[in-house]
């Protein structure tokens, strides 16, 4: 039986499209920059950031040697923060719900511009009233614990900090190698894909 709920943040809680963010580089350096960032691949650079290893300043200072760009910070945040697009309304109210039937956790691979991005779609959607991070019994951000997904690590922390059962624990993620980390663990997994949503899973019990 499924007691607590893991989330993951981009893609499952909010929309996101990342070619908007290469497309948006891709114009600010004059050439195609796919190649150095996926869903499912990135520059080591990223990592680094979404790891809490480098500042958002010496992040700004390696896309712009890593491009070849001299543009102003505005410019490269703009540009990083292109691909988090909405939170849909009706994720938030389901999740205010599961809440009365679970203990609810965010796990998210992300970094210091997205987080406060993130947060300022949040606020203006829904007010100052409710906070992102306060939908969740706890939430976890990669670059505050130094620390990602796939890493075994950071499921581990998730499940010691609030002596979660992995058996009964559903992990939500819409990328293919941070379900098998999950897996990894004992973790039950749901991979989102094809247009699924959150609210095509049944967790409503019945």
């Amino acid at each position: 039986m499924i007691r607590s709920l893991i989330f993951d943040l981009g893609g499952v809680i909010i929309n996101l499209r990342y070619q908007t963010t290469i497309e948006a580089f891709s114009r600010l350096c004059g050439f195609d920059v796919s190649p150095l960032y996926t869903q499912h691949q990135q520059n080591p650079l990223f990592d680094r950031y979404e790891m809490g290893q480098i500042s958002s300043a010496e992040f700004r200072e390696g896309m712009r040697s890593l491009l070849g760009i001299t543009c102003a910070d505005d410019d490269i945040d703009q540009a990083w923060n292109a691909m988090l697009l909405d939170i849909p309304p009706s994720r938030v109210s389901l999740l205010q719900q599961l809440r009365d039937h679970y203990r609810l956790f965010l796990l998210s691979n992300t970094n210091e511009i997205h987080k406060a991005e993130c947060d300022r779609i949040f606020a203006h959607t829904f007010g100052s009233e409710l906070t992102l991070s306060g939908l969740f019994d706890h939430a976890y951000y990669s670059h505050e614990v130094g620390d990602r997904k796939p890493h075994a690590s950071i499921f581990q922390r998730v499940l010691q900090d609030h002596d979660l059962d992995p058996a009964a624990t559903l992990f939500i993620e819409d990328t293919k190698q941070h379900i098998d980390g999950a897996i990894g663990v004992g973790l039950q997994t749901v991979h989102l894909t094809g247009g699924r949503t959150i609210h095509d899973l049944g967790l409503m019990p019945k």
